[in-house]
């Protein structure tokens, strides 16, 4: 390899982990469109993530207009009022770091999915349904969206474009009133947009990676 050629694959490889670094989870929007073809680029490469059965059964629901929110909303039932002392009780005995990504998280819900400028709705085709799963392996479709959805968010960093996983509860009702096929599964709802200059970063948890190899056993 000549050096000119080693220095691009060494710049390559810096983009991709400055990429990793950057990624961050966002609740707290500026009220800004997002261009459609970095949604679509960033839904192109979803694509490429590995999956268990190479059929890349994933389909991709946008949603933009204030109707469709309502929906969300209505379904989640998030329009209902957040009691914050009751919520730090339940948090109260928990980890610090979660503790406070919960208390940030949850009384933004609602705020969150009505900023966001564009909604992204990530459907899969289940090999079994998650409640009837017997074994790891019937998930192995779920990993595989997964495997899409952080693909999918790396390439919305990549362009200042950041967003927040919300797992749905009331994933029957989402899909009847969004006309999604009753044989596939909702993986997550991604409110989207770029990020607020009031937006807070909260904080992660430190690994020591050493810690965590194992070679040869535990």
């Amino acid at each position: 390899m000549t050096a000119a050629r080693w220095a691009m694959e060494k710049r390559k490889n810096m983009e991709l982990k400055e990429t990793i670094e950057k990624r961050r989870t966002i609740r707290d929007f500026q009220n800004k469109i997002i261009p459609i073809n970095i949604i679509e680029y960033a839904i192109e490469n979803g694509f490429k993530a590995p999956t268990y059965n190479h059929l890349r059964e994933w389909d991709f629901v946008l949603i933009s207009s204030l109707q469709s929110k309502l929906k969300l909303i209505e379904s989640e039932q998030l329009d209902k009022i957040i009691d914050y002392d009751e919520l730090e009780a339940i948090f109260r005995n928990e980890d610090t770091i979660m503790k406070e990504m919960y208390l940030d998280a949850i009384p933004k819900q609602k705020k969150m999915i009505l900023d966001a400028p564009s909604i992204v709705i990530v459907v899969f085709k289940p090999k079994t349904r998650v409640e009837n799963a017997k074994k790891i392996y019937d998930l192995n479709c779920l990993a595989s969206v997964w495997a899409c959805i952080e693909n999918f968010l790396l390439s919305l960093a990549e362009h200042d474009v950041y967003g927040v996983t919300f797992i749905p509860q009331n994933i029957d009702i989402i899909k009847k009133k969004l006309g999604i096929p009753d044989e596939l599964e909702i993986a997550s709802i991604i409110p989207i947009g770029y990020k607020s200059d009031s937006a807070k970063i909260l904080k992660q948890n430190r690994i020591n990676i050493i810690e965590r190899i194992h070679s040869e056993n535990w």
